[in-house]
């Protein structure tokens, strides 16, 4: 981010903050433990992340000059691996969800 001259937005830090520790006050019907659905949705949130961190490495790569073209394509590149090793886990994690 810096390297292409963009600045952490703060509000969007305490936004992301905010909502994990929301997300920790669901009712799942466990008070003390974690259920094996919070693992399904929290994985489905990081699929959401990569596929939108892919998308804007690949619209950037189609904007920026040649120099930059390669870089943006390798992230974008990184972030396909990511999330097929991430649906992996996921789809585990669903079976074991929909088990207990």
């Amino acid at each position: 981010m810096s390297r292409l001259g963009v600045r952490k937005d703060k509000a969007k830090q305490v936004a992301g903050w905010t909502g994990e520790k929301l997300g920790r006050l669901k009712l799942n019907g466990r008070l003390t433990s974690y259920s094996p659905l919070s693992r399904v949705v929290e994985l489905e949130g990081l699929l959401v992340i990569l596929e939108f961190n892919g998308a804007m490495w690949r619209a950037m790569r189609d904007v920026l000059g040649a120099g930059e073209r390669k870089r943006l394509q390798a992230l974008a590149e990184r972030d396909d691996r990511r999330r097929a090793e991430l649906e992996e886990h996921r789809l585990g994690a669903v079976a074991e969800a929909l088990a207990s």
